[in-house]
C-alpha cells in the first residue's frame, strides 16, 4: 500500500465526512453560480402592462436615441427605440407603439 493510501486510512471517519461534505457543497455552489437567474412570469407580465400603458404618452429624452436609448415619462426611466434613425437628448417623444419590452417612440414637434 502507497503512502498516501496509509494516511487516508488513518483519518477519522468524521473528517472524511466532512471533507465530502464540503466539496459537495462547493459543487453546488459552482452550479448554483452557473445557473441563469429565475424570473417570474407574473413580474414580466406586469412590466409589459406597464409598458403598454405607456401608448400615447409624451416623454423627454435622456441619452440620444441610436436609435435606442432612454426616455422618461412621468419620472420613470424607460429604454424605447426611435421610430427613424436618431433622436437627440433633451427632444420630445410620443410612444406610437409597444411591442413586448420595447416602446417605440416618435419625435414630436413642440409648439
Amino acid at each position: 500500500m502507497s503512502y498516501a493510501g496509509s494516511i487516508l486510512l488513518q483519518i477519522a471517519p468524521w473528517v472524511k465526512t466532512i471533507l465530502v461534505v464540503v466539496l459537495l457543497l462547493l459543487a453546488l455552489a459552482q452550479v448554483l453560480r452557473l445557473a441563469p437567474p429565475i424570473r417570474r412570469r407574473e413580474k414580466r407580465e406586469a412590466v409589459t402592462d406597464q409598458l403598454a400603458g405607456l401608448l400615447g404618452e409624451t416623454g423627454r429624452v435622456l441619452t440620444p436615441l441610436r436609435p435606442v436609448g432612454l426616455c422618461e415619462f412621468d419620472g420613470c426611466r424607460v429604454e424605447c427605440a426611435a421610430e427613424g434613425e436618431y433622436v437627440q437628448a433633451g427632444a420630445t417623444v410620443r410612444v406610437i407603439r409597444v411591442e413586448g419590452m420595447q416602446p417605440t417612440v416618435r419625435a414630436i414637434d413642440e409648439v
